[in-house]
């Protein structure tokens, strides 16, 4: 895909994103995501806003087939690099509010620490949802509503963080159900621009088409 906007901050910290990410969201933050997402055999799950291949490298032993997409070029060179010797996961260029495939394409989608990149949630939210098969789940992980406006000038965050009853409107507004919003297993522990770290909570929101 051509024309897709792509935010300089990610091209700028693309070689350095998976040491900054480590202290954002970790291994058991994700694989508990993944697990109570409870994928289907031989699934084929979407990654949207992968980065550098993250959240699809904790999928690619779990499901059949992987598409990470993001609008950073930069960022999807690391990922392909990241995930280079698997077979099952390929990496497109696009923006989680236009997926370049098909209706009813996916029995997972997952997304994390995106939506708060993204310029309308909802139109998101539902955009992920047609994607998906029926019976399908919608994974996300993102911020609770936090405070450090610093983060929009620095890490072009365009949403700091969410209210959980706003996923779980969102969520049932986009046709889901079975929706259950919780606490993830950890905190975002983001350093703030005087050097402090300042822990943001983080939230996994279920919802089945």
């Amino acid at each position: 895909m051509t024309n897709i906007p792509s935010n300089p901050y990610f091209a700028a910290v693309a070689e350095q994103w998976d040491e900054i990410r480590s202290g954002y969201f970790t291994e058991h933050m994700r694989d508990a995501a993944i697990a109570k997402a409870n994928l289907p055999a031989n699934a084929v799950v979407a990654d949207v806003g992968t980065g550098t291949g993250f959240v699809a490298r904790g999928l690619v032993e779990r499901a059949s087939q992987v598409i990470g997409f993001d609008a950073s070029p930069d960022m999807l060179a690391v990922a392909r690099r990241n995930l280079a010797e698997f077979n099952n996961v390929e990496f497109r260029e696009a923006t989680g509010n236009r997926l370049p495939v098909n209706d009813a394409t996916f029995d997972g989608v997952f997304a994390n620490m995106y939506l708060h990149h993204a310029p309308d949630p909802l139109a998101t939210i539902k955009e992920m949802v047609r994607a998906m098969k029926i019976g399908g789940v919608l994974c996300i992980t993102d911020l609770d509503t936090h405070d450090h406006e610093w983060q929009r000038e620095q890490m072009a965050d365009l949403w700091l963080g969410f209210e959980r009853d706003d996923i779980r409107r969102w969520y049932a507004e986009a046709g889901l159900h079975d929706i259950d919003v919780d606490c993830a297993e950890g905190t975002c522990n983001a350093c703030g621009p005087d050097g402090e770290v300042q822990p943001l909570s983080i939230f996994v929101a279920i919802g089945r088409k």
